[in-house]
This record gives C-alpha cells, structure tokens and sequence, in this order.
C-alpha cells in the first residue's frame, strides 16, 4: 500500500484519532524490516536479522528477515502477529520522523484506515495539548531515531574491521522449486574470531560484540520461517546457508588435498 506522508500538525489533525492494530496488518506486505541495535537480544530469538546494503547511499541497514519473497510477511496472520517481537519500526506506524529542513519533525500517513476522525484513540486533547497516547509515540519515535545513530555507528564499525559477508540462502519449496536468495549481508564469524584481544575487548565495551553474536545466533530463526510458511501460497521444506565461494587460489589447494 502507498503510504502518504505530511507534517504532523497540532491544528489541521487536532481532531484525528488512530486506530489500534494489534495484527500490524500494515506489515502484511514488508519481507524485511529495519530493527535497530538495541532490540537485537529479543529479535534474535524470533527472527533471521541481517544487513542490507543501501547501494545509493553506499552503506548498510540492519533488517529482520521476514519474509522470503518480496510482499509476503510470514509473521503476519489474521489471527494474530505470529511472535513475541515486534520491532519500534513496525510499532511507530502511522508515525514516521523525517527532515522537515533542517529538523527532523513527526509525520502521519493520512491515507492510512487506521488515520480517521470516529474511532480510536486521540492524538491532541481538548485542550489543545498532547494526549497520553501521542505522549508515548514522541518518546517512540525518539528511542527509534537515538537507536538508528546508534546502530549505524555499530554498522560503521563492523564495515572497518572488514566483519561484513554475504550471505546465500538455499531454499527448498513443497513444490520441488529451488531458489538461491542473495543479496542478504552477515558477521563474519571467522574474521570475527581473528580479531585482535584488544579489539575484542573494545567491541565488548561499546555493547558491538554481543550484537554481532546475536546476529550469527539468530540465522537459527529460518527454520522459523519454514514453520510459519505451511500455511503460505508456497511452504518451505527447507532453507540452507549456502557454504562460501572460495577465491580460486584457495579452491585449487583444497582440490589438491582432496587428491
């Protein structure tokens, strides 16, 4: 669905009230969402997490994996959303911050159904003022903002130790079709072990290499995804980490053994 951005504001939206959405159906749609440092302990026992390269902006964006094929969110039924995570960037909708000049201001998708002026809660009291409810969205959308600085830095981080590989999927489908899934970017476990003790210890103090084990952790959440796809238009009957193209002068030596 196209979203419809604008500038909150006191006087045009003082009237308008937000539908609550405990599904997050607006999600029924996002295979992968942004989740910021800072959620990593409990994102990594409900979904795969991953970096995705921004080849526009040369630079990466850390993201759950939930979904397989663009538009799909296994997580997403309507019975219900189908874990115990859900991450700020699914829960600040229809909310966003963005640069309103040199600022970054609140603004509302007003094309959203959950946007109306009958049903829901208020955002602006009688008064005027901020309502409780428009109260904890601010404080929300504020952690999400301080979190992206904050897991950019990690990502900064992680691009200089050289730490960031691709990752390829193998994935199997009840169908007999198979499909090599790129694109998705992970720790480096091995380069990681690698690093200097000093490094290590400094990784450990900025809270950057519990974050690194929680993502290498977390790609055991595919199985995950196998399970919520049985009751997809396409079940999965597995999905594989697919081993490391070897450079060519390493792939020569190991034939060579293997001789």
């Amino acid at each position: 669905m196209a979203r419809n951005y604008v500038l909150l504001d006191k006087e045009a939206h003082k009237k308008v009230k937000i539908k609550q959405d405990p599904n997050l159906a607006h999600a029924k749609g996002s295979h992968l969402v942004g989740v910021s440092i800072r959620e990593f302990a409990r994102a990594s026992s409900a979904v795969p997490l991953v970096f995705i390269k921004d080849d526009s902006a040369n630079r990466y964006h850390c993201a759950g994996v939930y979904g397989l094929t663009e538009g799909v969110n296994l997580y997403y039924s309507d019975e219900g959303w189908q874990s115990h995570f859900a991450p700020l960037n699914l829960q600040r909708y229809p909310f966003d911050v963005r640069p309103n000049g040199e600022q970054l201001s609140i603004f509302i998708d007003q094309d959203s159904d959950r946007v109306n002026e009958e049903e829901g809660v208020a955002l602006f009291n009688e008064d005027g003022s901020v309502s409780q409810y428009m109260d904890s969205r601010q404080k929300m959308l504020a952690d999400l903002v301080n979190s992206e600085n904050i897991t950019q830095d990690f990502i900064k981080k992680a691009t200089e130790l050289d730490l960031i590989e691709e990752i390829k999927l193998g994935v199997r489908y009840a169908s007999g079709e198979q499909r090599q899934l790129v694109g998705l970017y992970g720790i480096s476990e091995e380069k990681l072990l690698k690093l200097e003790d000093e490094e290590v210890v400094k990784l450990h103090r900025n809270g950057y290499l519990g974050a690194m084990y929680a993502m290498l952790s977390s790609m055991g959440q595919l199985n995950r995804l196998v399970q919520l796809s049985q009751k997809s238009a396409q079940p999965i009957v597995g999905i594989q980490i697919l081993p490391k193209e070897q450079p060519q002068a390493d792939a020569a030596k190991e034939a060579a053994k293997a001789n």
